[in-house]
């Protein structure tokens, strides 16, 4: 009797470890099944990646503007920070000597110094009076004609204002000089482009302010101007450099201008 209970009792555990083997098999089956669905879609959406970056890499070989060389506008902006002395606005507080002015004024003038851009990159500074007024840490510069407003008799800021001419037309640019007073005093400063649909009414009335050079800016020229109603000898504070593929610094456009001065007072 117990010979026959000790076979009902491995018959027993031999069943037992038979299902505990069946059951292991198939919870291993359904792991890998799991982990093959799961790899599935990160293959497709590989797939999907790497076709958005060839699409992404073909817009961007196909954009003009794409083709300007990184490591020369990086240099350029390196050796832009180390020379000119673009601070941040909390280090221009604390800096005698904010504009990196190489020229000194008397009292009866006033100091400026004013940066084009550098191709659509480099923003645009106007350092006026010993303050920079216009700058991008300051949030107040963009795409166009950017345009800083001065009092010619007491150096005070008056006004800093961006007219997009590539996007817009020179409307807002027009009704902005007719309302300029006499001793009002614009610092003109370029970045990207300036041009592209600047009318010739509007170089007109900035040629009434005193532009020689208003005239031919053209797509993407450097420009720089400083001018009013009542300046005198206004061609010493102008200067361009004109879009030249074959002379152009950063690709589609031109080298930057840095000019400094000093500006008599208005009486």
């Amino acid at each position: 009797m117990a010979c026959r209970n000790t076979g009902i009792l491995r018959f027993f555990l031999v069943g037992i470890l038979l299902f505990l083997s069946w059951y292991t098999f198939q919870l291993y089956a359904e792991l890998f099944g799991r982990l093959s669905v799961k790899s599935s879609p990160q293959v497709v959406q590989n797939t999907a990646n790497t076709a958005g970056k060839a699409t992404e890499a073909k817009i961007k070989i196909e954009d003009p503007d794409a083709l300007v060389d990184k490591n020369v506008i990086k240099s350029a902006e390196e050796e832009w920070d180390k020379n000119q002395g673009l601070m941040q606005p909390n280090v221009i507080k604390m800096n005698k000597n904010p504009c990196a002015m190489t020229t000194t004024c008397t009292q009866d003038q006033f100091s400026f110094k004013i940066i084009t851009g550098a191709a659509n990159v480099i923003g645009p500074s106007v350092c006026f009076n010993g303050t920079i007024i216009m700058k991008n840490p300051l949030n107040n510069v963009d795409r166009g004609m950017n345009v800083a407003v001065v009092n010619g008799i007491t150096g005070e800021s008056v006004k800093q204002i961006v007219f997009d001419l590539y996007g817009k037309d020179s409307t807002e640019l027009k009704a902005f000089l007719k309302e300029l007073k006499p001793e009002h005093v614009i610092l003109v400063t370029t970045y990207d482009d300036a041009a592209f649909k600047l009318d010739d009414e509007a170089k007109k009335d900035l040629e009434a302010l005193g532009s020689s050079k208003a005239k031919d800016l053209g797509f993407r020229d450097n420009w720089i101007f400083v001018g009013g109603q009542s300046i005198k000898h206004p061609s010493e504070f102008e200067q361009i450099n004109k879009n030249d593929k074959e002379k152009n610094k950063y690709g589609e456009w031109p080298e930057a201008i840095i000019m400094e001065g000093c500006l008599p007072k208005l009486r």
